[in-house]
């Protein structure tokens, strides 16, 4: 996450190079002299921060017994976003009103899938094949120590009541599962 310090002097490094605005939070107004050797090292490091980008790892709590289950994932995935979300909201409620432990929810970056189609041969000029850009959204209910004998229940539930177009996957949480959840920031050029 870039750090206020180094907004502030990404705006006022334009001003001039040896004059730095100084700080909102101390309620100076006018500029200050700072030495330009200590503004651009601390300005480098600050961007060599900035290039590794590490998703901090998640703590998956063991099940507490034997009669429970990991924490499971259950991702809902569609091509509709009102669809998915409704169904996401669907779940998270059942696993409330069900007195499951919830673990987490979050939403997946939306994943664009561009779809080449193919021409028939003899077919005219205005009914030709087009490209489309079909857009994958992803919610993610994460439940915690679900008893083995509330689980078939709630699958069943889950099923049941499952629109079309909504896809239901089951997995146990893993890392992996935690860092596909973010997005990596491209550090723009010009400021590296």
């Amino acid at each position: 996450m870039i750090k206020r310090t180094t907004i502030k002097r990404l705006f006022c490094r334009g001003l001039s190079g040896k004059i730095r605005c100084a700080a909102s939070e101390y309620g100076i107004s006018t500029p200050t002299l700072v030495n330009p050797a200590k503004q651009f090292s601390s300005f480098e490091d600050e961007m060599d921060e900035l290039k590794v980008q590490q998703i901090p790892e998640q703590d998956i709590p063991a099940p507490s017994d034997s009669t429970f289950h990991d924490v499971m994932s259950f991702f809902i995935q569609g091509y509709d976003c009102t669809t998915v979300e409704h169904f996401a909201q669907y779940t998270h409620n059942l696993a409330k009103n069900m007195h499951l432990k919830i673990f987490d929810s979050f939403a997946m970056p939306t994943k664009q899938t561009l779809v080449h189609t193919i021409q028939a041969p003899g077919t005219s000029e205005k009914l030709k094949p087009r490209d489309f850009m079909l857009a994958t959204h992803g919610r993610v209910i994460q439940l915690q120590e679900m008893r083995g004998t509330i689980a078939p229940v709630f699958l069943e539930m889950l099923q049941v009541n499952q629109p079309e177009g909504v896809i239901l996957n089951i997995e146990p949480h893993s890392q992996y599962h935690h860092k596909e959840r973010y997005i990596q920031k491209e550090i723009p050029k010009d400021l590296l």
